[in-house]
C-alpha cells in the first residue's frame, strides 16, 4: 500500500512556496525603484485654525473656508465657502 498525498497537503504546499517566493521577493526588491510619490502633507499640517476677536473661530483647509462660533453649549457654523476640487488624474 502506497502513500498518497491529499490535495490538502499539495495545495499548502503550493501556497507555502507561493508566501515564500513573495517574501524573498519582497526582501530584495530594492525601494528606490518603485515610482516617486508626490509629497503629502499631514491633515493636520493642510488645516489652519484662526481665532478671531469677536469669538468666532475659522478653520481653512485646501478645499474650504468655515467659520463657527460657540454659544457655551455647541459649535454653530456660520460661514461655509467650499472650492471645488482639481480633478484627480
Amino acid at each position: 500500500m502506497t502513500w498518497k498525498p491529499t490535495r490538502a497537503i499539495v495545495l499548502s504546499l503550493v501556497v507555502s512556496l507561493i508566501a515564500l517566493a513573495l517574501a524573498v521577493y519582497g526582501a530584495t526588491s530594492s525601494p528606490a525603484e518603485a515610482p516617486p510619490r508626490p509629497p503629502m502633507q499631514s491633515l493636520s499640517a493642510a488645516r489652519y485654525f484662526v481665532l478671531l476677536p469677536d469669538g468666532r473661530v475659522e478653520i481653512t483647509d485646501a478645499w474650504s473656508r468655515r467659520v463657527f462660533r460657540w454659544d457655551g453649549r455647541r459649535w454653530h457654523e456660520t460661514e461655509s465657502l467650499s472650492v471645488p476640487r482639481p480633478d484627480s488624474r
